[in-house]
């Protein structure tokens, strides 16, 4: 038997000794009392049905009343003397079958049913283990005795106490059966929770196999459900891990060319090789080297700000963030075309300033991988959500469209070029949609990019 079993077993059986105990001390305690009242009782409702009789018929009835009350009466006349009538009563009393050796009526209690008293005597018959309860009534012209033999109570208890311990027997034997199959049920369940518990706890996901429909069932089902969450976090937590160490790895990688390279020309203008450049290339370098950690720096912060949400005009946003590249536009001899299918100007919650930060970095990044020398930008509604879907032609080859929201990740094998720029715009958009709820993917058809973005309308109202 197991540690639950046994401690079911030990805490049933000692309730039910301490309620067979219990049972025995009072029947020790109030049976003989309670005896006596109800035996009582019983010679008080036939004194009742004597007394309500008819003067004239009432010894008719005698026969009855014995049957129907379990009683003996008998009766004699009340000017008889004290051995006359005891005597005649002792008689009576053996011819139906009642043999007292002890049973007197003294004079003072006969005077008291004389008087119209009611005198309630036992009478202790010794070595036959019984006694007489009997009643004395006085009934028109005759003294009417009305009794009922009682067994010793203390035989009856003494009968009782045995029959309780053998009970007691029995379901101590019946509780091992009850207890074992109790515990084989509940504990068989817990083991295998314990099991699921020690693998999850050792990264070991899994559910656990419970047939039953209780609270040990339903604490399956939270167990299986945190598992399956658990699971769902340690494979997010070790992609997060993964990307942190590709990260940290390109992060060394891109500040160790400007770093070499500014250690580089210094040196060669301390040995008085600079041919007038060097000191431009070191400024260039340090200021790449800068812009690449306020890059960092931007990305690492996007995480822990809190974001300030408010209603934001979402195409009036994107419009404002647009307009902020209409130099370059011009200089480049790029056109942005934005189709409109969206009615009025639909508002969502989101922080003003991250998702400026988002249109910025993607109109930056389709500007700079324009291929043709056109951006398109629609907006549309699409299961009652906000579609943007922007798009651009592009040279070169994009492999893995998905992996575009890495950082570090520039679509191509030369991290060299110029117009590369250092991979963590998108990244950064990623991460700000994400802590909004939002959504975004990126797919590639016929050497043409489509980023789309979905916005949650928060907001049933335009402005």
């Amino acid at each position: 038997m197991n540690k639950l079993g046994r401690k079911l077993f030990v805490s049933i059986s000692v309730a039910v000794l301490l309620i067979f105990v219990l049972f025995v001390l009072l029947a020790n305690l109030f049976m003989p009392k309670y005896y006596i009242y109800k035996t009582k009782e019983q010679l008080g409702e036939a004194l009742s049905a004597v007394s309500e009789l008819p003067e004239a018929t009432w010894p008719e009835w005698v026969p009855q009343l014995e049957q129907r009350y379990h009683v003996t009466i008998v009766y004699d006349g009340a000017k008889k003397s004290e051995n006359d009538l005891n005597e005649s009563f002792l008689q009576q009393l053996a011819k139906k079958k009642v043999t007292l050796n002890k049973f007197w009526i003294t004079e003072d209690s006969l005077e008291k049913v004389k008087a119209g008293s009611r005198v309630n005597k036992i009478y202790d018959q010794g070595k036959l283990k019984s006694s007489f309860y009997a009643s004395f009534i006085p009934k028109d012209r005759y003294i009417v005795l009305i009794g009922l033999s009682m067994a010793y109570i203390s035989d009856s208890i003494r009968m009782i106490n045995g029959f309780i311990l053998i009970l007691a027997l029995c379901s101590v034997l019946i509780i091992v059966l009850v207890v074992w199959l109790l515990s084989f049920r509940m504990t068989q369940p817990l083991k295998e929770l314990g099991r699921v518990a020690k693998d999850i706890s050792e990264l070991r996901f899994r559910k656990a196999r419970v047939g039953t429909r209780d609270e040990i069932g339903e604490l399956a089902e939270s167990i299986n459900a945190m598992s399956d969450k658990l699971s769902a976090a340690h494979a997010d937590l070790s992609r997060r891990n993964l990307n942190l160490r590709r990260f940290m790895a390109d992060m060394t990688h891109e500040l160790k060319t400007p770093v070499s390279l500014i250690q580089a020309y210094a040196e060669g203008i301390q040995d008085g090789l600079d041919d007038g450049s060097y000191a431009a290339t070191i400024l260039r370098q340090n200021a790449s080297m800068a812009r690449l950690i306020e890059e960092f720096l931007d990305f690492a912060k996007i995480e822990r700000d809190e974001l300030e949400l408010a209603p934001v005009a979402i195409k009036e946003l994107f419009r404002e963030c647009a307009h902020t590249f209409g130099i370059e536009l011009e200089s480049r001899r790029l056109e942005l075309a934005i189709r409109d299918e969206l009615p009025g100007n639909p508002v969502i919650e989101a922080d003003p300033a991250k998702l400026r930060m988002v249109f910025h970095n993607l109109l930056g990044n389709a500007f700079k991988y324009a291929a043709d020398g056109r951006i398109d930008v629609s907006f549309e509604r699409r299961d009652g959500e906000i579609q943007l879907v922007m798009s651009n032609r592009f040279s070169g080859e994009i492999v893995d469209a998905s992996r575009l929201w890495e950082p570090f990740y520039v679509g191509e094998s030369s991290r060299h070029k110029p117009a590369s720029g250092t991979g963590l715009g998108l990244a950064i958009v990623r991460t700000i949609l994400e802590r909004h709820g939002f959504r975004c993917h990126a797919v590639t058809k016929d050497h043409t990019l489509y980023v789309f973005i979905v916005f949650k309308e928060n907001s049933p109202h335009s402005v």
